[in-house]
């Protein structure tokens, strides 16, 4: 009895410290016991978002997403080393890599306490067909496939496995492995490196969605074994982008673009096409261009750091990122608010008296030995005497408003990263007034870019105004809903009033391609207009300029009654086939215009006869056919 006594006391000690040890555990470790049990019994499994797609102007598809394979691993089930060398040296060979550096990883893993690391992203079909072999056969439960979403271009061509048309790469930029831009763990060593991951960085929040989850309860070897709906997390795919591009239109730019820094060896080049009545940008081409699929070598971490600046150097959009001197393409500018502000008149004649001027602290010189030049024969003949002569009578401080009114020394807005603002020299501090009256005005002692230039030329073609270039038209919700609409311009400022814009227009910039330096644009069924600059190019630390380098540009639009277009191109240190404006640029720009009207079917403007409706010029004829609802000039 007495012993039952005992026994019965003991148990109940046992019993109570059992208790009291239950609740300890409970309070103490109760939440990393559970968590740790969770972790066990349930796996979290991504669900990655849809990125959105990205549209041309007119609905064609320039960026989507496919689904593609990729291994993963859950290294807690490889029991151990002898397990992982096994593994490691089964699964090397089908998936192209090397069994002792896929070892020393899985043992990495394992020893982290890692449950889900990719082994190889975006398998061909081939690797996953043998992948599936190797699986079957081994019984390799550790490893296992998720389909992943991967970025295409499909305007880009290739042929045979080799690139042969990359579109518009600079502008629509590239994504990494994991759908979000790539960025070098290095890249602050480059801040000077810009524009490289266009629309797809510029806009990431947008395309990039939301990613969800499904929480799946597992068994002893991690299988699937239900899926509660409490776990369920659905992803939010990214919205659709419309953008104001024509892929038309930029497959002619960039292509027209590529044969002439090709002819003429130079180092790069750059074309915008530009509606210079909406500031919609319809085309923007750099070449050379760069594959956006396979942006960097594989090996872009292991490089030096010269190295990789290199290949970076191939993403930078010039467009947006370069800022250069000008040149004689300036003078426009220049003129036009001289007529403005009534210090000249188009039909005044100048005193040129060339070749060589002395201006003081200046001295200017004009190519050919000019006489008397009127206003109009000033920039179509592009004197440098009559310029500065034009800079003495503005004077600094209105010279230097002037020139910051067209949108000079400021970024234009358009929306790209990495845009660059160029350069106005700082007035009056860094402003000499004995110097740069003469150096402005023939496109010096000042940096623009092209996108600035397209921007601040489209003034003369619309009545004055300085709207802000868009790239961005539209944003579209994924089912299908408006989110964004971008399509209306934005005007900026008014900078000429529209008599001298037009005046400016149809005299001189129409006398550049009729007599002048730019007959080379010169097309037969529309007037074309602009102005070509030769630009020396200066060392990038300053101290003067690159002995026989020069930038040779031309900037124009047609039709002259009623511009539909303004298309810039600057091609950098041509080598080949000589070096001028007129030479080099001005023919990309006529080809550019040529293809480009004829697919908006803009109506012919030079006609000696009226048509069958009585109408000699596009501008007639394009009133009536917006009056009658056509579709006629496409825009």
């Amino acid at each position: 009895m007495r012993a039952g006594t005992v026994l019965c006391a003991l148990v109940a000690v046992l019993l109570v410290g059992g208790g009291a040890r239950l609740v300890y555990i409970n309070r103490a470790e109760g939440a990393a016991l559970r968590a740790r049990a969770e972790r066990q019994q349930t796996a979290r499994r991504v669900i990655p978002a849809w990125r959105g797609d990205i549209l041309d102007t007119r609905g064609r598809l320039l960026a989507t997403t496919h689904r593609r394979p990729s291994v993963f691993v859950d290294p807690g089930l490889l029991t151990d080393a002898r397990a992982i060398r096994f593994a490691a040296y089964q699964l090397a060979p089908v998936l192209g890599l090397k069994p002792a550096e896929l070892e020393a990883e899985l043992l990495r893993r394992k020893e982290s306490g890692t449950r889900f690391a990719w082994v190889k992203r975006r398998i061909s079909d081939e690797e996953l067909a043998a992948f599936s072999r190797m699986v079957e056969v081994t019984r390799q439960r550790a490893f296992d496939v998720q389909y992943e979403p991967v970025r295409v271009y499909p305007q880009t061509r290739e042929e045979g496995g080799r690139l042969v048309e990359a579109f518009a790469p600079h502008v629509l930029g590239f994504c990494g492995v994991d759908q979000r831009p790539i960025r070098d763990d290095s890249e602050a060593m480059f801040d000077d490196l810009r524009g490289r991951a266009g629309v797809e960085e510029a806009w990431d929040s947008l395309l990039a969605g939301r990613p969800g989850h499904q929480i799946v309860v597992v068994d002893v070897v991690r299988r699937p074994l239900r899926a509660p709906e409490e776990g369920y997390v659905p992803a939010e795919d990214g919205a659709t982008l419309v953008l104001t591009l024509d892929a038309y239109i930029q497959h002619v730019a960039q292509r027209a673009l590529g044969k002439a820094v090709e002819k003429h060896k130079a180092e790069w080049g750059v074309a915008v096409v530009l509606d210079p009545h909406s500031g919609e940008v319809l085309a923007m081409a750099v070449h050379p261009a760069f594959d956006p699929l396979n942006p960097a070598p594989p090996n872009f971490h292991e490089l030096s750091d010269p190295q990789k600046l290199k290949v970076m150097e191939r993403w930078r959009n010039r467009a947006v990122a370069d800022s250069y001197e000008p040149g004689s393409i300036f003078k426009p500018f220049i003129a036009a608010l001289a007529l403005e502000e009534g210090v000249t008149r188009l039909d005044e004649v100048f005193a040129i008296n060339g070749p060589v001027r002395d201006f003081g602290a200046r001295t200017i010189h004009d190519t050919h030995a000019y006489g008397a030049l009127k206003l109009h024969e000033v920039i179509s003949k592009s004197s440098n005497i009559g310029m500065g002569i034009l800079g003495g009578r503005l004077g600094s401080e209105r010279l230097h408003r002037y020139v910051r009114s067209f949108g000079f020394g400021d970024v234009t807005g358009v929306g790209l990263p990495g845009e660059h603002p160029g350069m106005v020299l700082e007035y009056p501090r860094r402003w000499n007034p004995s110097f740069s009256p003469q150096s402005v005005p023939i496109g010096q002692e000042i940096a623009v870019t092209p996108i600035q230039l397209v921007t601040a030329f489209s003034v003369f073609c619309n009545g004055g105004i300085l709207y802000r270039p868009r790239l961005l038209r539209g944003v579209f919700n994924a089912d299908g809903s408006v989110r964004a609409d971008y399509s209306r311009p934005v005007a900026v400022r008014r900078v000429l009033s529209e008599t001298t814009a037009e005046r400016f227009r149809r005299e001189a910039l129409v006398q550049t391609v009729v007599s002048g330096t730019g007959k080379n644009a010169a097309l037969k069924e529309y007037q074309v207009f602009g102005k070509t600059g030769t630009a020396q190019i200066a060392h990038l630390g300053g101290g003067g300029y690159q002995a026989g380098k020069y930038m040779a540009s031309f900037i124009g639009g047609a039709p002259s009654d009623y511009p539909r277009l303004v298309v810039l191109v600057s091609i950098a240190k041509p080598s080949v086939g000589g070096y001028y404006g007129g030479t080099v640029a001005a023919p990309v720009v006529k080809e550019i215009l040529a293809e480009a009207l004829a697919y908006m079917r803009v109506p012919p403007e030079l006609s000696e006869e009226p048509d069958a409706g009585g109408f000699t010029t596009a501008r007639q004829r394009l009133g009536a056919a917006e009056e009658a609802g056509s579709d006629d000039g496409g825009y």
